[in-house]
């Protein structure tokens, strides 16, 4: 069967983009493309080489999670340029703590590793509590979250909760289990935040993940102390702690060595 000159069957612009012809005639009904040329007899279908590229376009934003209506949105240029240029940001900042969090979950036991981050900043409802012990911190926390849950206020995706020690003592091998204060941090939307909510400003920051017993973790903050020492660096905030053990009923057994703390204390900037 012949074609027009410098036009392409169906089949073949589908093989080299790894589609299925059904796919490619989805997209036409869903107007995402259009065919170069119908045969008004046969009712054949011809792709030119800009159709090719068009489809590759199609193909990329729905692998990065654009939806159909999306995409037809973006490529007849109907949704303005910077609101997509945010979404895609804020989607590739989720897809980056995604990959972080499993780096984060792959540490080995005891490993001691100092790095250096950027911290981003946070906006977070907070609450301050004199814990007894650590169950009392627990359960103080736990009720926080209630609260914020019965109230009806969103809690942020773009950063984890933590908990802020305003503690010196820390750092200087000082690390009580009983008779402390720890700040519960709720990161909250900035359009949602409640009044009274508590803006962390970002900067650079050092951090360990800790993988370990609670009760052992008085060594990562020896190695934090130790790489503030010998790099001049003067921490410009108190340290948090994100926990991301944290068993499906909300319990967190101290005493488990495969708990995983990540252990953050920001630094001034040099």
């Amino acid at each position: 069967m012949s074609k027009p000159a410098g036009l392409f069957f169906i089949g073949e612009i589908a093989a080299v983009c790894s589609v299925s012809v059904d796919t490619l005639r989805f997209y036409e009904t869903k107007e995402l493309i259009k065919p170069a040329h119908i045969d008004t007899e046969s009712g054949y279908r011809y792709y030119s080489r800009e159709n090719l590229l068009r489809l590759r376009v199609i193909l990329k934003l729905k692998e990065v999670g654009f939806s159909l209506s999306e995409i037809r949105e973006y490529l007849d240029g109907k949704e303005q340029t910077g609101q997509k240029l945010a979404e895609l940001m804020e989607r590739r900042n989720l897809i980056d703590q995604a990959i972080e969090d499993l780096q984060i979950r792959s540490v080995r036991p005891y490993d001691l590793t100092v790095s250096e981050i950027e911290l981003p900043e946070r906006l977070c409802l907070c609450r301050t509590i004199k814990a007894r012990d650590s169950t009392h911190a627990l359960l103080a926390i736990g009720e926080f979250y209630d609260e914020m849950i019965r109230n009806g206020i969103p809690i942020s995706s773009s950063w984890s909760e933590f908990c802020e020690y305003p503690d010196e003592g820390l750092l200087n091998g000082e690390f009580s289990s009983t008779d402390f204060t720890v700040t519960a941090c709720l990161p909250v939307e900035e359009k949602s935040a409640p009044q009274g909510a508590v803006r962390y400003p970002g900067g650079p920051a050092l951090t360990v993940n800790y993988k370990g017993n609670y009760c052992d973790m008085w060594k990562a903050y020896e190695a934090l102390s130790e790489h503030l020492e010998q790099n001049h660096l003067v921490p410009s905030g108190n340290p948090q702690e994100i926990y991301l053990e944290i068993q499906a009923d909300g319990f967190m057994d101290l005493n488990d060595e495969n708990n995983i703390t990540r252990i953050i204390i920001p630094v001034k900037a040099s």
